[in-house]
């Protein structure tokens, strides 16, 4: 249990310094920034529909600690590292998504939170896209990780949602019910 924890880690934290050295820009208040929708794509898929949407989540709560969750697709049944893998490329997914949308106040309000990330389970695949629909619904990042099919996963599996930064307040309201990886 100890070396599967560990793999878990390993992956988000190699997600947090890729990030952490990627260039940071300022928000610049007139941008709008783009989420997928329900069935975008993430690493290894072909582009989705965009929908823009101008960001609630950091100007309505701006002193409210900010958190993202990385939900887990369990019908996949992926093994541990697998999971650190796909863990990690939705956590740099979603940082790299705010960086390109010029959200760079977003995440130094992260940075400064500690950027913590919370692991949780989904049921199915349809139960992913609900939450990345009601997230998205909500004005708050998401990313979706679909795999490219080289190891365990069909090609195209969602495998991964990372839902934020973004106020703790506002993800629990989509993610509350959901059990801890």
């Amino acid at each position: 249990m100890l070396k599967n924890a560990a793999t878990l880690v390993l992956g988000v934290v190699i997600g947090w310094i890729t990030s952490r050295f990627a260039p940071a820009r300022e928000h610049d208040e007139g941008s709008d920034w783009e989420t997928d929708d329900e069935d975008g794509a993430g690493s290894g898929g072909a582009p989705a529909a965009r929908r823009r949407r101008r960001p609630s989540h950091a100007a309505a709560h701006p002193t409210e600690e900010l958190k993202m969750v990385l939900v887990v697709n369990d019908e996949l049944k992926m093994g541990k590292g697998k999971i650190g893998a796909q863990c990690a490329h939705a956590a740099v997914g979603a940082v790299e998504r705010l960086h390109e949308q010029r959200w760079g106040t977003v995440l130094h309000h992260w940075e400064a939170c500690g950027q913590p990330k919370i692991c949780l389970r989904a049921s199915t695949t349809a139960e992913l896209r609900q939450l990345a629909g009601a997230a998205s619904g909500k004005g708050l990042p998401t990313y979706v990780v679909q795999d490219a099919g080289r190891t365990q996963v069909a090609p195209g599996s969602r495998t991964v949602l990372a839902i934020g930064p973004a106020p703790k307040s506002a993800i629990d309201g989509v993610t509350g019910h959901l059990k801890l990886l």
